[in-house]
């Protein structure tokens, strides 16, 4: 299924012609699951990442628990087949993660 597609900022790409543009981006949905927060999407509850509830002011977050739920969220894609390696790196100081993953699909390596 297509979608519009979006720049890494997470602004519409305008094509040349002032169009926005389609595409089917399995990175980008990837993307866009790893940054929902769990029961944000008023559609369905149950998608989302507990970015509060594991990550985001833990002293001591549980960053396996967190790895899973992740990896299972990846795989949620459609397109993709296999995940590999998931790593996530928190800074509590900035409030921030950095995130690895590897997903396979029938025609890529994310």
């Amino acid at each position: 299924m297509k979608d519009i597609l979006l720049d890494e900022d997470g602004d519409l790409i305008i094509g040349e012609r002032g169009d926005i543009i389609l595409a089917n981006s399995v990175r980008q949905k990837i993307r866009i699951r790893i940054l929902w927060f769990a029961g944000e999407w008023q559609w369905d509850k149950d998608i989302g990442l507990p970015w509060r509830e594991n990550i985001l002011g833990q002293k001591k977050p549980d960053i396996d628990d967190f790895e899973s739920k992740l990896r299972e969220s990846i795989f949620d894609v459609d397109e993709v087949v296999n995940v590999g390696d998931v790593e996530v790196t928190v800074n509590a100081g900035s409030r921030s993660a950095v995130i690895n993953y590897v997903a396979y699909t029938d025609l890529e390596t994310i």
